[in-house]
């Protein structure tokens, strides 16, 4: 699926070339279009670090410190939960 190579140069070359001059307007706008999207990536990417560490924390304890899982779990299953809690 995309675009062929050749209808996609051929667009490339006629927008270069192209007598028609982008306003400032439009180049405002997609300035702001950047800006929103680097700003959201950003974000995302804090909530994805927040959450996986709010995740891993209790998982980890959970593991390492209940009787229980300690007593029944062997290492191979704690490692698999914890490393499943990070991903």
């Amino acid at each position: 699926m995309g675009i062929p190579a050749e209808l996609r140069d051929y667009w490339a070359r006629t927008t270069r070339n192209s007598i028609l001059i982008a306003s400032p307007a439009e180049d405002a706008k997609i300035a702001r279009a950047r800006n929103c999207t680097q700003e959201g990536v950003r974000a995302g990417f804090k909530a994805a670090c927040v959450g996986a560490v709010a995740s891993a924390v209790p998982t980890l304890a959970a593991v390492r410190f209940i009787p229980w899982a300690k007593a029944n779990l062997n290492y191979t299953a704690q490692a698999l939960i914890i490393s499943g809690v990070e991903c």
